[in-house]
């Protein structure tokens, strides 16, 4: 072969090489390269994601995350733990990483004025239709963990964004004597619950009945209380009830052990029927449905919540967690979502928690 020859054949095969290594992949694809990175724990930080594809995190600070999609749009709310209550909004998931977080309401009340955490937003029947009905916890400033009760606020139409009225203080009109914590609505029966955490020397989840959104028609009850070894790593917590329902069958998903340890994991209660105040009516699994992964770097993965892709077809959570075994129950936990699925038997299969940086899929319908 000539020296012309040889110098026009590498160069082709160059040419070949560069193309190959500067090409988008396929929606929803990634390189061989790129995911051999990612599984190495590499972190994208450029922000720049391929078509339909996300990393997490969603957001770098975003302890006890609520997300849902609704008319187009994806709404995040996470806890400020100031006196500001956030949220940002994005067309796709990827979009929520750079969205700008909006203060929809400033807390100025002298009980619940700051310390703002759990935030969760439901769009529920009230006086005037349908409003979104936004729940939250905080205290007295400063910091009091005493005086922590759950708040409600009302939105003017139906744009999750608000604007939001103060509603009420979802105080327990017989047993207001302790702090309570992480509020969560369950619907089943045509009857309204509330859900939450309180103390009592331990940490134990309550339920509620609600007359309305907003107010209380009864006492909370004992609905699960931290008994086995994997729910008490640092304390004895059941908390973040969160509902999932699905083909007529009801569960609450929790976060078990305290939120400063990498233990920090999800828990599941299964409605068996009869009065839900009843704690009898829900069967605890005795393993933890979803935990730490050492080999992909997450560490207390808990206070969830679920929502629907775009076309309804896929069912995703959204859960905070750290990035070390060393990382604590603050702001530096961050925001995570990804897809999870059904066994045959009907209940959900959570998988093991993504390594940061992992190009996944987006949900269907974006």
């Amino acid at each position: 072969m000539t020296r012309a020859r040889f110098l026009s054949a590498l160069t082709g095969v160059l040419t070949m090489v560069i193309a190959l290594l500067v090409a988008p992949s396929a929606a929803g694809a990634t390189t061989p390269t790129a995911t051999a990175t990612a599984t190495a724990g590499y972190q994208n930080t450029s922000g720049s994601q391929s078509a339909g594809t996300f990393t997490n995190p969603l957001s770098q600070h975003g302890p006890d995350p609520w997300l849902t999609y609704y008319n187009g749009y994806y709404y995040l709310a996470t806890t400020t733990w100031n006196s500001t209550i956030t949220m940002r909004k994005a067309s796709t998931l990827a979009g929520l990483a750079t969205a700008n977080d909006q203060v929809i309401f400033n807390l100025s009340r002298p009980n619940g004025a700051g310390t703002m955490w759990a935030p969760e937003f439901h769009l529920l029947d009230g006086p005037n239709g349908k409003r979104w009905y936004f729940y939250y916890t905080a205290g007295r400033e400063p910091y009091d963990l005493g005086t922590q009760r759950i708040h409600v606020l009302e939105s003017a139409g139906q744009d999750p964004m608000g604007p939001y009225t103060f509603k009420a203080d979802l105080l327990d009109p017989n047993q207001d004597n302790t702090w309570e914590l992480d509020p969560s609505i369950l619907q089943l029966n045509g009857k309204l619950y509330l859900l939450g955490t309180y103390y009592n020397g331990s940490q134990p989840m309550f339920i509620r009945p609600l007359s309305n959104p907003w107010t209380a028609s009864g006492t909370r009850r004992l609905l699960s209380t931290p008994t086995y070894s994997w729910e008490t790593v640092g304390g004895a917590v059941n908390e973040g009830a969160e509902v999932l329902q699905r083909n007529g069958r009801t569960f609450i998903v929790y976060s078990a052990s305290h939120c400063s340890t990498p233990d920090y994991k999800m828990g599941m209660l299964t409605y068996n029927g009869g009065d839900p105040l009843a704690s009898s009516s829900w069967v605890k699994s005795p393993n933890p449905v979803f935990q730490r992964s050492n080999a992909n770097g997450v560490y207390g993965p808990g206070h969830n919540g679920f929502f629907k892709s775009p076309d309804g077809t896929e069912d995703w959570m959204v859960y905070h967690a750290n990035n070390s075994a060393g990382g604590g129950c603050d702001m530096n936990r961050s925001t995570r979502a990804q897809k999870f699925t059904w066994n045959a038997d009907g209940t959900p299969n959570f998988g093991t928690p993504v390594a940061l940086g992992v190009p996944l899929t987006a949900p269907s319908g974006e």
